[in-house]
């Protein structure tokens, strides 16, 4: 998420009372789309994700190492047990899970700033009591989902719109982490029932 620390710094230095700087959200593709899970339910009980967030494009390693840890409490309050990888896993072949009664799913995470429009305008007599401020940014994240031999499972990609402003109220962060987390959740079961179907199809589907 885009922050408003230069909006801060500029707001103080100018003596200005202003309310802080306030986020809308846009959702735009894939963000938008109906999710069906309850992410309250154990959906995950029998899973276990492989979790890779690479840095670079629209995040820093600070940032994600911090997506990867909010995306692993997502999968884990879900049932899945989650190990986060270092990036410099990512090109190496993973071995094929022992014989259990649990999946794989392996979930890489790679975001992009697509857009970025910022500006301040001051009004006024002496162009110091009025301060405006509008910062216009395009995310785009893409969601790779693979089983534990690698298989592509499933992929999306997710965009979302933030514009920010001075104000005093906003609510962008739940509506955006509702949907954020919530498509990703579908996306990992979708994943995992392909990831059944496939095997099931790969045994002959006797029974």
């Amino acid at each position: 998420m885009p922050d408003c620390s230069y909006a801060r710094t500029l707001s103080m230095t100018l003596g200005l009372a202003l309310a802080g700087c306030v986020t809308v959200y846009q959702p735009l593709s894939g963000l938008n789309r109906p999710v069906a899970l309850d992410p309250g339910l154990a959906n995950f009980a029998d899973t276990t994700v492989a979790l890779r967030c690479v840095p670079g494009g629209a995040l820093t390693e600070g940032e994600a190492d911090t997506l990867c840890r909010k995306v692993s409490r997502l999968f884990e309050n879900q049932g899945a047990q989650v190990t986060i990888e270092s990036t410099a896993q990512i090109d190496e072949p993973e071995a094929p899970a022992a014989e259990t009664e649990r999946s794989t799913l392996r979930v890489e995470l790679r975001a992009e700033l697509v857009h970025r429009d910022a500006h301040s305008v001051l009004f006024g007599p002496l162009a110091d009591w009025i301060w405006g401020y509008t910062a216009d940014y395009t995310v785009r994240q893409e969601v790779r989902i693979r089983g534990a031999d690698g298989f592509l499972l499933a992929q999306e990609t997710l965009t979302g719109r933030f514009v920010q402003r001075l104000g005093f109220f906003s609510d962008a962060d739940e509506q955006f982490s509702r949907d954020y987390y919530g498509r990703l959740s579908q996306l990992a079961l979708d994943a995992r029932v392909r990831q059944a179907v496939l095997a099931e199809a790969a045994g002959g589907g006797s029974g």
